[in-house]
């Protein structure tokens, strides 16, 4: 008869001090690291009040208030909401029969919900310079609201800091094009000694309410701001961080049958790329970078990567958008 041999069961006392001797290890590397990262790890609680100003306020947000409280960057939560931004933007373009970016130095006081065009009087409108020429001509724009531009062309002509994105969707007015939503990118430099030395940055989408039934003024329906501080820690002037900033907002690519034309100056020619159809580069502020510093640029006058390759250095937030989705 074969006799069964009771082995006992748990740890030995060996067994039990190596396992906590590598307990200890690796709890112990855990505690290292999660120290060393919360210490490198910038902070993202700071509150900037911004003096933006009572004309700013009610035109970007319909508040009474001269200020606002900013999450200083990076700033995270006002990442999330950038992110459900850029969707709610991709699914505008997406069901836009046309989309115009118009470049501007001062606020926007223009959101209309529709726009008069009867195509048996007005010109075709197929361009961003044809959008502004015919705003101006049939619904009482000023000229100097909106920038008549294209691109930058290094001649001189200074880059606007801002812009409109014009979302057109398909009209049940007759004798109007309907605007579906109108996208404001403000990007404010303050640099006074009683002012929070930095760059504010906002986006805006503005569209009807839901309640809405006839033409209107479009109203804001939310987006996201986030204050930049100075690439240079602690500046002493402004000098120090003059080439902080966030331009080009946009590159319109033209189609490249209209080379054609030739034009001056030259560097018109360079974007004249798209084969088939116009389209947007569109970049917008990125709450999860640290500052809007410089970003090296090697590429020559006469290259169109030359008039935005910095931008990648900025943001993450880069959009590819025809003027014309729906056709």
């Amino acid at each position: 008869m074969n006799r069964r041999v009771h082995q006992p069961g748990g740890f030995t006392s060996v067994e039990l001090l190596l396992v906590l001797a590598l307990s200890a290890v690796v709890l112990g590397g855990a505690v290292v690291s999660y120290g060393t990262i919360v210490r490198s790890q910038p902070s993202v609680s700071s509150i900037v009040t911004v003096p933006l100003g009572l004309a700013r306020m009610q035109n970007f947000y319909g508040l009474l208030s001269s200020t606002v409280n900013v999450a200083m960057a990076p700033q995270y939560g006002a990442l999330s909401q950038a992110e459900e931004l850029r969707e709610q933007f991709i699914t505008d373009t997406l069901s836009a029969t046309a989309v115009f970016c118009l470049p501007r130095d001062s606020m926007n006081t223009w959101r209309p919900s529709v726009i008069a065009y009867n195509p048996a009087l007005h010109d075709e409108i197929d361009t961003p310079q044809k959008f502004r020429v015919h705003i101006i001509a049939n619904a009482g724009v000023p000229d100097t609201l909106y920038r008549d531009y294209r691109n930058p062309l290094n001649d001189g002509t200074t880059v606007p800091q801002n812009a409109s994105i014009f979302v057109l969707g398909y009209s049940k007015y007759a004798g109007y094009l309907k605007v579906n939503a109108i996208y404001d990118i403000d990007i404010i430099r303050f640099t006074g000694t009683t002012e929070p030395n930095g760059i504010h940055v906002s986006v805006k989408r503005y569209a009807d309410s839901t309640t809405s039934t006839t033409p209107t003024t479009l109203s804001y329906m939310g987006g996201y701001d986030v204050f930049f501080p100075p690439s240079v820690p602690n500046p002493t002037n402004t000098t120090q961080w003059a080439s902080d900033g966030f331009t080009p907002l946009f590159i319109s690519f033209e189609r490249a049958s209209r080379l054609a034309l030739r034009e001056t100056p030259a560097t018109i020619e360079r974007f004249k790329r798209a084969s088939e159809r116009p389209f947007y580069f569109i970049w917008w502020p990125d709450p999860a970078a640290r500052h809007l510093g410089p970003v090296a640029n090697t590429f020559a006058s006469s290259d169109p990567r030359q008039a935005y390759n910095h931008m990648a250095g900025r943001t993450s937030f880069m959009f590819t958008v025809p003027m014309f989705p729906a056709l």
